[in-house]
């Protein structure tokens, strides 16, 4: 099966970060565009949460546009937030990034980036939000570890 996080993976294949400089901006512009717009957009062609895999699998990093959606606030992006941790939660809280990885390296430090954002921005974001109460323990999850997130009494009891 495959995902839009192909596109992004495609990207990287053809090293466009080595590219000229001119040429490599070119990319880089073009992607930071399209993840702005579509944060503010209430219904993007691309689905946020797709469209953040495919630039984290283009640039190996999400950094960026969690910056980006961090300074945004507002109803559509926090909106496009719940509905992305809805989708991401049983990955994140399987340890997985909530997309097929391609090489675990970068499955374990774009999962970290991705988690521990999560874990710090998403609860003030989304705590004032109607309906997110099982969202918010599900973030407050994924910043736990073994026993302690698994015993937890609101573990969605999720089978890996």
């Amino acid at each position: 099966m495959f995902g839009i996080y192909e596109v992004g993976r495609s990207f990287a294949r053809g090293p466009w970060q080595l590219w000229p400089a001119r040429q490599s901006s070119a990319v880089r512009e073009f992607l930071h565009a399209w993840w702005a717009h579509s944060l503010l957009d209430p219904a993007p062609t691309v689905p946020v949460h797709e469209l953040l895999a495919l630039c984290a699998e283009a640039s190996a990093t999400m950094g960026p546009r969690l910056t980006v959606w961090e300074s945004l606030d507002g109803e559509v992006p926090d909106r496009h937030l719940a509905e992305a941790v809805a989708v991401w939660e049983y990955g994140l809280l399987g340890d997985q990034l909530p997309w097929d990885a391609w090489d675990d390296e970068d499955e374990n430090g774009l999962r970290g980036e991705l988690t521990t954002w999560l874990v710090h921005h998403a609860p003030t974001r989304l705590g004032t939000r109607e309906g997110c109460g099982p969202l918010l323990h599900r973030i407050r999850l994924m910043g736990l570890s073994g026993p302690a997130r698994w015993e937890d009494p609101h573990w969605p009891g999720h089978r890996y």
